[in-house]
């Protein structure tokens, strides 16, 4: 055990103290992640909370800002706090089983430190481990400590309940949508956040009867869209191996599989009487629902694959399946950009949330540079080249898939920058040689970028 590393790694912990509408104190404990201004925590802490403040190993006190996302089903919440300067943990997945032992954050009469539990029981569901029951001696009060392994990474989080301790791997955690924006404390009721089973109907305190629905639409496409791009790079991952029956399903494809369902069952809840809302509802099931089983599809004749040591004909007729089921995704889904446009103008919420990638994407405001860089991105992470065509602008620009770009002619981009940004710097410096730092194989690279004299028009958008 790396007990220095972890000692590091509780610098990021904090005791949470919460003040509920209702008058009552309670406290556990948060941990920085999924960003700097990201913290985690047990869901039942800030529930009907009023005011929420974390306190540091260092004694620095923060007033978190509000609520951020929450999965009430596993009880794990995320919340937006003020940036400190402190290192964002990271989250790793591990093999759960029974005997594992985690490093639980814990603190006690005011000294931050850790202890050993054990998993006791392994509780799966349908979609994988949902939850583990653990065992061994700890101070209470801590419900919302980080669970870290022998090098001080977060593989989940520990949460307080009647029946004991309960660990929530961290797939669960990575899964919360980080870019939602914040609702404030004891602004209006948290009931926009339920998991969604069908017949819910949702509930509005704020100042539109629309809002909390535009909401969960804007977090369904965020994360639709990043679906899409994780699609893209698995159907690039096959096509370039070809016969790569020792190629395993990235973590990755899993995350984003359960992202999507769960997006589709909260979606599959809301019940209004607004035409132009159920409408995209609609269309947002059916196509996501569409794009999910092309993934799934695509799984299956990975997994086949490694299982027959062969690239065959069940496998050729899966990831057949999958692009058929993609293709009706995309068909459903594009007739409906006038009736997103029109939601995009009316919905306050919609347009001052929405990432400015995610409006490119799907066409809601027409894209500032004239040409395609060839590249796949996220919504959430516009600036990592999950795919770089072939023979594609950006191949020629000396970009490779894989890179993150960092900054480009001296500016540096940040989580308000878009890869637009990008491409117009790269527009306003033709015939020029301009500096471009990417990140490759997780080192900073500086590249001497040549920029043509004019953009060939095989890389320039349609008119």
């Amino acid at each position: 055990m790396d007990t220095a590393a972890i000692s590091k790694a509780m610098q990021s912990v904090a005791v949470l103290t919460v003040e509920t509408e209702g008058g009552q104190k309670l406290q556990g404990l948060a941990f920085i992640a999924l960003g700097e201004n990201r913290a985690v925590t047990a869901a039942r802490l800030i529930r009907n909370a009023n005011k929420v403040t974390l306190r540091f190993q260092d004694g620095v006190e923060v007033d978190a800002l509000g609520l951020v996302a929450v999965d009430e089903k596993r009880g794990v919440a995320l919340i937006d706090i003020p940036s400190s300067g402190r290192g964002v943990l990271n989250l790793t997945q591990a093999s759960i089983t029974p005997g594992m032992v985690i490093n639980s954050g814990a603190v006690k009469d005011n000294t931050y430190g850790f202890v050993q539990l054990a998993v006791a029981e392994v509780h799966q569901g349908a979609s994988g481990i949902e939850r583990c029951m653990l065992s061994g001696e700890a101070p209470s009060g801590n419900s919302g400590a980080p669970a870290l392994d022998s090098k001080g990474n977060v593989v989940g989080i520990v949460i307080e309940a009647q029946d004991g301790r309960v660990f929530v791997p961290s797939a669960f955690i990575a899964a919360l949508n980080a870019s939602l924006p914040t609702r404030s404390w004891g602004a209006q009721k948290q009931t926009v956040e339920a998991t969604g089973g069908v017949g819910t109907v949702v509930q509005t305190t704020g100042s539109s009867p629309m809002d909390d629905i535009d909401l969960m639409l804007l977090s369904f496409f965020t994360t639709f869209y990043d679906h899409y791009a994780v699609y893209v790079w698995i159907i690039n991952i096959i096509d370039y191996y070809s016969h790569f029956e020792s190629k395993e399903v990235p973590q990755l494809v899993y995350d984003y599989q359960a992202k999507l369902e769960r997006e589709l069952k909260r979606i599959a809840g809301i019940r209004t009487d607004d035409s132009l809302r159920k409408e995209i509802l609609q269309t947002a099931l059916e196509a996501g629902a569409n794009q999910f089983n092309a993934v799934n599809y695509l799984m299956q004749a990975m997994v086949i694959a490694q299982q027959t040591k062969a690239w065959g004909a069940q496998s050729d007729d899966l990831r057949k399946r999958a692009i058929a089921s993609f293709k009706m995704a995309w068909e459903v889904l594009t007739p409906k950009t006038s009736a997103l446009m029109q939601l995009y103008k009316e919905s306050m919420i919609f347009r001052k949330n929405a990432p400015r990638d995610l409006v490119y994407m799907m066409g809601l405001e027409k894209r500032p540079s004239v040409f395609k860089i060839g590249a796949t991105t996220m919504v959430t992470d516009p600036f990592y080249l999950l795919v770089l065509n072939n023979k594609s602008m950006g191949e020629a620009l000396g970009l490779r898939a894989g890179d993150r770009i960092i900054s480009t002619a001296g500016q540096k981009f940040d989580k308000n920058s878009s890869i637009e940004d990008f491409k117009v710097i790269i527009q306003n410096n033709l015939g020029k040689t301009i500096k471009v730092v990417v990140q490759r194989y997780g080192e900073e690279t500086t590249l001497e970028m040549e920029i043509p004299k004019e953009i060939p028009k095989e890389y320039l958008y349609e008119k």
